[in-house]
Protein backbone atom coordinates (compact mmCIF):
# COMPACT_ATOMS: atom_id res chain seq x y z
CA UNK A 1 0.00 0.00 0.00
CA UNK A 2 1.14 3.52 -0.56
CA UNK A 3 -0.03 7.07 0.83
CA UNK A 4 0.64 10.63 -0.17
CA UNK A 5 0.61 12.92 2.49
CA UNK A 6 -0.15 16.62 1.56
CA UNK A 7 1.00 19.71 3.20
CA UNK A 8 1.23 22.89 0.89
CA UNK A 9 4.92 24.47 1.77
CA UNK A 10 8.45 22.76 2.19
CA UNK A 11 8.89 25.32 5.34
CA UNK A 12 8.30 23.71 8.68
CA UNK A 13 4.73 24.48 10.19
CA UNK A 14 1.91 23.12 11.87
CA UNK A 15 0.85 21.41 8.76
CA UNK A 16 3.92 19.25 9.06
CA UNK A 17 4.12 18.57 12.66
CA UNK A 18 0.30 16.61 11.69
CA UNK A 19 1.93 15.24 8.63
CA UNK A 20 4.94 14.06 10.90
CA UNK A 21 2.32 12.38 13.61
CA UNK A 22 0.46 10.89 11.25
CA UNK A 23 3.08 9.34 9.85
CA UNK A 24 4.55 8.42 12.87
CA UNK A 25 1.05 6.55 13.75
CA UNK A 26 0.58 4.90 10.02
CA UNK A 27 3.94 3.61 10.46
CA UNK A 28 3.39 2.02 13.88
CA UNK A 29 0.68 -0.02 12.85
CA UNK A 30 1.35 -0.43 9.21
CA UNK A 31 5.04 -0.58 9.00
CA UNK A 32 5.22 -1.95 5.16
CA UNK A 33 3.38 0.90 4.17
CA UNK A 34 5.04 3.51 1.66
CA UNK A 35 4.70 6.95 2.61
CA UNK A 36 5.63 9.34 0.32
CA UNK A 37 5.78 13.29 1.44
CA UNK A 38 4.87 16.04 -1.03
CA UNK A 39 5.05 19.70 -0.57
CA UNK A 40 2.83 20.53 -3.55
CA UNK A 41 3.78 24.19 -3.93
CA UNK A 42 7.49 23.39 -3.56
CA UNK A 43 7.25 20.54 -6.22
CA UNK A 44 5.39 22.62 -8.93
CA UNK A 45 7.45 25.76 -8.23
CA UNK A 46 9.98 26.08 -6.43
CA UNK A 47 11.09 29.71 -6.41
CA UNK A 48 7.00 30.21 -6.27
CA UNK A 49 6.95 28.80 -2.78
CA UNK A 50 9.65 31.60 -1.60
CA UNK A 51 7.40 34.35 -3.06
CA UNK A 52 4.63 33.11 -1.73
CA UNK A 53 5.96 32.50 2.21
CA UNK A 54 8.06 36.02 2.08
CA UNK A 55 4.29 37.90 0.83
CA UNK A 56 2.68 36.16 3.87
CA UNK A 57 4.90 36.80 6.27
CA UNK A 58 5.10 40.31 5.16
CA UNK A 59 1.95 41.29 4.83
CA UNK A 60 0.74 39.79 8.52
CA UNK A 61 4.06 41.60 9.89
CA UNK A 62 2.80 45.45 8.40
CA UNK A 63 -0.41 45.28 8.09
CA UNK A 64 -2.09 42.58 10.30
CA UNK A 65 -5.51 44.59 10.13
CA UNK A 66 -5.88 43.54 6.47
CA UNK A 67 -4.84 39.92 6.42
CA UNK A 68 -7.30 39.67 8.89
CA UNK A 69 -10.27 41.36 6.86
CA UNK A 70 -9.14 39.40 3.74
CA UNK A 71 -8.99 35.85 5.75
CA UNK A 72 -12.69 37.14 7.40
CA UNK A 73 -13.73 37.60 3.77
CA UNK A 74 -12.33 34.69 1.75
CA UNK A 75 -10.98 32.22 3.78
CA UNK A 76 -13.30 31.96 7.17
CA UNK A 77 -16.98 33.28 6.48
CA UNK A 78 -20.16 32.79 8.77
CA UNK A 79 -21.36 30.31 6.47
CA UNK A 80 -18.56 28.75 5.29
CA UNK A 81 -19.58 28.50 1.40
CA UNK A 82 -17.49 31.80 0.21
CA UNK A 83 -15.10 28.75 -1.21
CA UNK A 84 -17.98 26.84 -3.01
CA UNK A 85 -19.48 30.12 -4.54
CA UNK A 86 -15.81 31.37 -6.03
CA UNK A 87 -15.01 30.10 -9.20
CA UNK A 88 -12.34 27.60 -10.33
CA UNK A 89 -9.14 30.68 -10.55
CA UNK A 90 -6.44 30.26 -13.58
CA UNK A 91 -3.65 28.78 -10.68
CA UNK A 92 -5.80 26.35 -9.62
CA UNK A 93 -6.71 24.67 -12.57
CA UNK A 94 -2.50 24.93 -12.93
CA UNK A 95 -2.11 23.06 -9.57
CA UNK A 96 -4.95 20.79 -10.30
CA UNK A 97 -3.33 20.33 -13.58
CA UNK A 98 -0.09 19.24 -11.56
CA UNK A 99 -1.46 17.37 -8.69
CA UNK A 100 -3.24 14.81 -11.13
CA UNK A 101 0.06 14.07 -12.65
CA UNK A 102 1.78 13.12 -9.30
CA UNK A 103 -0.77 11.25 -8.70
CA UNK A 104 -0.77 9.45 -12.16
CA UNK A 105 2.84 9.05 -11.44
CA UNK A 106 2.60 7.44 -7.92
CA UNK A 107 -0.08 5.80 -8.06
CA UNK A 108 -0.94 6.15 -4.41
CA UNK A 109 -3.51 4.14 -2.49
CA UNK A 110 -4.72 6.79 -0.20
CA UNK A 111 -4.21 10.46 -0.16
CA UNK A 112 -3.95 12.51 3.26
CA UNK A 113 -4.08 16.10 3.20
CA UNK A 114 -2.66 18.55 6.29
CA UNK A 115 -3.42 21.45 4.70
CA UNK A 116 -6.38 23.05 2.94
CA UNK A 117 -5.08 23.79 -0.75
CA UNK A 118 -4.27 20.34 -1.66
CA UNK A 119 -7.83 19.44 -0.26
CA UNK A 120 -9.77 21.87 -2.50
CA UNK A 121 -8.02 20.52 -5.40
CA UNK A 122 -8.35 17.06 -4.92
CA UNK A 123 -11.99 17.74 -3.85
CA UNK A 124 -12.71 19.59 -7.03
CA UNK A 125 -10.48 16.46 -9.12
CA UNK A 126 -13.15 14.29 -7.61
CA UNK A 127 -16.13 15.76 -8.12
CA UNK A 128 -14.90 15.69 -11.71
CA UNK A 129 -14.21 12.03 -11.68
CA UNK A 130 -10.80 13.15 -12.71
CA UNK A 131 -9.29 10.87 -9.88
CA UNK A 132 -10.78 8.22 -7.80
CA UNK A 133 -8.00 7.94 -4.93
CA UNK A 134 -9.57 7.95 -1.17
CA UNK A 135 -8.56 11.33 0.00
CA UNK A 136 -8.35 12.22 3.76
CA UNK A 137 -8.32 15.11 5.80
CA UNK A 138 -6.34 16.20 8.79
CA UNK A 139 -7.29 19.28 10.31
CA UNK A 140 -4.59 21.14 11.97
CA UNK A 141 -6.45 24.29 13.50
CA UNK A 142 -9.97 24.33 15.96
CA UNK A 143 -12.14 25.82 13.40
CA UNK A 144 -13.12 24.14 9.45
CA UNK A 145 -12.06 26.71 6.78
CA UNK A 146 -14.05 27.45 3.50
CA UNK A 147 -11.32 26.19 1.53
CA UNK A 148 -11.05 22.57 2.68
CA UNK A 149 -12.87 20.36 0.57
CA UNK A 150 -15.99 18.54 1.82
CA UNK A 151 -18.56 16.66 -0.16
CA UNK A 152 -16.31 14.71 -2.39
CA UNK A 153 -13.40 14.04 0.20
CA UNK A 154 -13.67 10.29 1.80
CA UNK A 155 -12.55 10.93 5.09
CA UNK A 156 -12.21 13.82 7.89
CA UNK A 157 -10.61 13.79 11.14
CA UNK A 158 -11.42 16.60 12.66
CA UNK A 159 -10.56 18.20 16.31
CA UNK A 160 -14.09 18.28 18.23
CA UNK A 161 -17.83 17.35 17.95
CA UNK A 162 -18.57 21.16 16.65
CA UNK A 163 -16.20 20.62 13.86
CA UNK A 164 -17.75 17.92 13.11
CA UNK A 165 -21.28 19.12 13.47
CA UNK A 166 -20.14 22.06 10.95
CA UNK A 167 -19.16 19.55 8.69
CA UNK A 168 -22.74 18.42 8.53
CA UNK A 169 -24.07 21.67 7.39
CA UNK A 170 -22.42 21.08 4.41
CA UNK A 171 -23.57 17.64 3.42
CA UNK A 172 -20.63 15.31 4.51
CA UNK A 173 -22.04 11.68 5.83
CA UNK A 174 -21.56 11.59 9.89
CA UNK A 175 -19.69 8.07 9.07
CA UNK A 176 -17.10 9.66 7.30
CA UNK A 177 -16.33 12.01 10.27
CA UNK A 178 -14.01 11.00 12.90
CA UNK A 179 -13.35 13.29 15.88
CA UNK A 180 -9.65 12.73 16.79
CA UNK A 181 -8.38 15.76 17.66
CA UNK A 182 -5.63 17.42 15.80
CA UNK A 183 -2.89 15.07 15.68
CA UNK A 184 0.41 14.92 18.22
CA UNK A 185 3.44 13.30 17.84
CA UNK A 186 3.42 10.05 19.69
CA UNK A 187 6.49 11.37 21.41
CA UNK A 188 4.53 14.19 22.89
CA UNK A 189 2.08 11.18 25.35
CA UNK A 190 5.31 10.04 26.72
CA UNK A 191 4.94 10.08 30.59
CA UNK A 192 8.09 11.61 32.34
CA UNK A 193 8.21 12.75 36.04
CA UNK A 194 7.36 16.30 36.23
CA UNK A 195 10.57 18.11 37.02
CA UNK A 196 10.86 20.06 40.00
CA UNK A 197 12.02 23.33 38.10
CA UNK A 198 10.02 26.67 38.33
CA UNK A 199 10.23 27.60 34.87
CA UNK A 200 7.96 28.77 32.27
CA UNK A 201 8.34 28.08 28.77
CA UNK A 202 7.94 30.90 26.00
CA UNK A 203 7.07 29.69 22.55
CA UNK A 204 6.13 31.74 19.43
CA UNK A 205 9.53 33.19 18.54
CA UNK A 206 10.88 31.20 15.81
CA UNK A 207 8.54 33.71 13.08
CA UNK A 208 9.93 36.65 14.07
CA UNK A 209 6.18 37.73 14.73
CA UNK A 210 3.76 38.18 17.52
CA UNK A 211 4.26 40.27 20.79
CA UNK A 212 7.23 38.65 22.20
CA UNK A 213 9.59 41.97 22.78
CA UNK A 214 6.06 43.74 24.54
CA UNK A 215 6.26 40.36 26.81
CA UNK A 216 9.75 40.70 27.21
CA UNK A 217 9.55 44.85 28.28
CA UNK A 218 6.99 43.49 30.95
CA UNK A 219 8.75 40.66 32.68
CA UNK A 220 12.19 42.76 33.02
CA UNK A 221 10.39 45.79 34.46
CA UNK A 222 9.34 43.40 37.41
CA UNK A 223 11.00 40.61 40.16
CA UNK A 224 10.32 37.27 38.75
CA UNK A 225 10.05 34.15 40.60
CA UNK A 226 10.23 31.55 37.45
CA UNK A 227 12.86 31.06 35.03
CA UNK A 228 11.47 32.06 31.93
CA UNK A 229 13.37 29.81 28.94
CA UNK A 230 11.87 31.08 25.13
CA UNK A 231 12.01 29.02 22.01
CA UNK A 232 14.20 31.83 19.65
CA UNK A 233 14.12 29.05 16.88
CA UNK A 234 16.39 30.92 13.84
CA UNK A 235 15.65 34.08 15.22
CA UNK A 236 18.87 35.77 15.76
CA UNK A 237 17.22 39.11 16.24
CA UNK A 238 15.22 37.62 19.12
CA UNK A 239 17.93 35.46 20.79
CA UNK A 240 20.31 38.77 20.37
CA UNK A 241 17.41 40.90 22.13
CA UNK A 242 17.76 38.41 25.02
CA UNK A 243 21.56 38.00 25.68
CA UNK A 244 21.35 41.98 25.56
CA UNK A 245 18.93 42.06 28.55
CA UNK A 246 21.13 40.02 30.44
CA UNK A 247 18.40 38.73 32.98
CA UNK A 248 19.00 35.78 35.22
CA UNK A 249 15.63 35.01 34.76
CA UNK A 250 14.92 35.47 31.06
CA UNK A 251 17.11 32.66 28.72
CA UNK A 252 17.04 32.39 25.25
CA UNK A 253 16.57 28.61 23.88
CA UNK A 254 17.88 27.37 20.44
CA UNK A 255 16.00 26.11 17.78
CA UNK A 256 14.74 22.52 18.79
CA UNK A 257 16.07 19.54 16.34
CA UNK A 258 14.28 16.23 18.64
CA UNK A 259 10.83 16.07 20.18
CA UNK A 260 12.64 14.41 22.49
CA UNK A 261 14.21 18.08 23.90
CA UNK A 262 11.01 19.99 23.06
CA UNK A 263 9.04 17.12 25.01
CA UNK A 264 11.63 17.85 28.02
CA UNK A 265 10.78 21.17 28.08
CA UNK A 266 7.36 20.85 27.86
CA UNK A 267 7.72 18.23 31.06
CA UNK A 268 9.73 20.61 33.11
CA UNK A 269 7.82 23.99 32.30
CA UNK A 270 5.06 25.38 35.24
CA UNK A 271 3.12 26.42 32.05
CA UNK A 272 3.41 28.37 28.39
CA UNK A 273 3.15 31.59 27.22
CA UNK A 274 2.93 30.78 22.89
CA UNK A 275 0.60 31.61 20.01
CA UNK A 276 -2.88 29.92 19.48
CA UNK A 277 -1.24 27.34 17.07
CA UNK A 278 -3.39 24.40 16.80
CA UNK A 279 -0.93 21.52 16.65
CA UNK A 280 1.44 23.76 19.61
CA UNK A 281 -2.21 24.12 21.27
CA UNK A 282 -2.53 20.58 20.91
CA UNK A 283 0.62 19.29 22.33
CA UNK A 284 0.84 21.60 25.32
CA UNK A 285 -2.59 20.32 26.36
CA UNK A 286 -1.96 16.67 26.12
CA UNK A 287 0.72 17.58 28.17
CA UNK A 288 -1.76 18.98 30.71
CA UNK A 289 0.22 22.05 30.92
CA UNK A 290 -0.86 25.35 31.03
CA UNK A 291 -1.68 27.92 28.01
CA UNK A 292 -1.07 31.25 28.16
CA UNK A 293 -0.92 33.56 25.20
CA UNK A 294 -0.30 36.71 24.72
CA UNK A 295 -1.90 37.65 21.25
CA UNK A 296 -2.95 36.38 18.11
CA UNK A 297 -1.22 36.65 14.34
CA UNK A 298 -4.11 37.55 12.33
CA UNK A 299 -5.96 34.67 10.36
CA UNK A 300 -6.08 31.42 11.78
CA UNK A 301 -5.04 32.45 15.04
CA UNK A 302 -7.52 34.59 15.42
CA UNK A 303 -10.22 31.96 15.27
CA UNK A 304 -7.99 29.60 16.81
CA UNK A 305 -8.10 31.72 19.69
CA UNK A 306 -11.72 32.10 19.80
CA UNK A 307 -12.54 28.65 20.17
CA UNK A 308 -10.04 28.37 22.83
CA UNK A 309 -11.41 30.68 24.96
CA UNK A 310 -14.99 29.95 24.39
CA UNK A 311 -14.23 26.02 26.09
CA UNK A 312 -11.82 28.49 28.20
CA UNK A 313 -8.86 26.16 27.52
CA UNK A 314 -6.58 28.98 27.03
CA UNK A 315 -5.61 32.38 29.21
CA UNK A 316 -5.47 35.56 27.79
CA UNK A 317 -2.82 37.68 29.45
CA UNK A 318 -3.40 41.42 29.76
CA UNK A 319 -1.23 44.49 30.04
CA UNK A 320 -3.28 46.00 32.68
CA UNK A 321 -0.47 43.91 35.44
CA UNK A 322 2.50 42.26 35.53
CA UNK A 323 2.78 38.92 33.37
CA UNK A 324 3.89 36.61 36.37
CA UNK A 325 1.11 38.14 38.14
CA UNK A 326 -0.82 36.58 35.98
CA UNK A 327 0.51 33.53 35.51
CA UNK A 328 0.63 32.82 38.88
CA UNK A 329 -3.17 33.29 39.92
CA UNK A 330 -3.58 30.48 38.26
CA UNK A 331 -1.41 27.97 38.59
CA UNK A 332 -0.88 28.64 42.40
CA UNK A 333 -4.79 28.17 42.84
CA UNK A 334 -5.86 24.66 43.35
CA UNK A 335 -9.23 25.03 42.80
CA UNK A 336 -8.41 27.20 39.12
CA UNK A 337 -5.82 23.98 38.30
CA UNK A 338 -8.78 21.96 39.19
CA UNK A 339 -10.98 23.14 37.13
CA UNK A 340 -9.08 23.51 33.95
CA UNK A 341 -8.56 20.01 34.24
CA UNK A 342 -11.92 19.31 34.15
CA UNK A 343 -12.15 21.69 31.34
CA UNK A 344 -9.84 19.50 29.23
CA UNK A 345 -10.99 16.65 30.59
CA UNK A 346 -14.54 17.59 28.81
CA UNK A 347 -12.76 18.69 25.69
CA UNK A 348 -10.91 14.75 25.55
CA UNK A 349 -14.26 12.98 25.68
CA UNK A 350 -15.61 14.91 22.49
CA UNK A 351 -12.97 12.53 20.83
CA UNK A 352 -15.07 9.28 19.77
CA UNK A 353 -12.34 7.51 18.48
CA UNK A 354 -8.32 7.87 19.09
CA UNK A 355 -6.51 8.52 16.16
CA UNK A 356 -4.90 4.54 16.04
CA UNK A 357 -7.87 2.99 16.43
CA UNK A 358 -10.00 5.25 13.09
CA UNK A 359 -6.56 4.59 11.11
CA UNK A 360 -6.36 0.92 11.63
CA UNK A 361 -10.01 0.99 10.48
CA UNK A 362 -9.44 3.02 7.38
CA UNK A 363 -5.69 1.36 6.55
CA UNK A 364 -6.09 -1.90 8.46
CA UNK A 365 -3.16 -3.70 10.84
CA UNK A 366 -0.21 -5.81 9.52
CA UNK A 367 -0.35 -8.84 11.51
CA UNK A 368 3.47 -8.84 12.24
CA UNK A 369 3.05 -5.57 14.08
CA UNK A 370 1.45 -7.11 16.79
CA UNK A 371 3.02 -8.17 19.92
CA UNK A 372 3.14 -11.58 20.53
Amino acid sequence: MKIIVLPLFRLPSGHHKAAEAIIERITCIRPDVQIKTVDLLSYCHESLETVVSKMYMQWISKKPESYSKFYKSFIYTPDGKRNEQMSIHVWDKYFEFRLARIIEKERPDYIICTHSYPSKLLNHLKRLRKIDVPVINVYTDFFVSDVWGKRSIDYHFVPHLEAKKWLAKFDVPGNRIFVTGIPVHPSFEVEHVHSEHRSILVAGGNSGLGHLEKLLDNLQGNTLSYTYNVLCGHNVKLRELILSLDHPRIKALPYMNSREDMNRYYEEASAIITKPGGITVSEVLEKELPVFIAGALPGQEEFNADYLKKRQLIYELTNDKPVEQQITAIIDSDIERSKWKKRIEMYRFEKEHSLETTLINIFGKESSSIPL
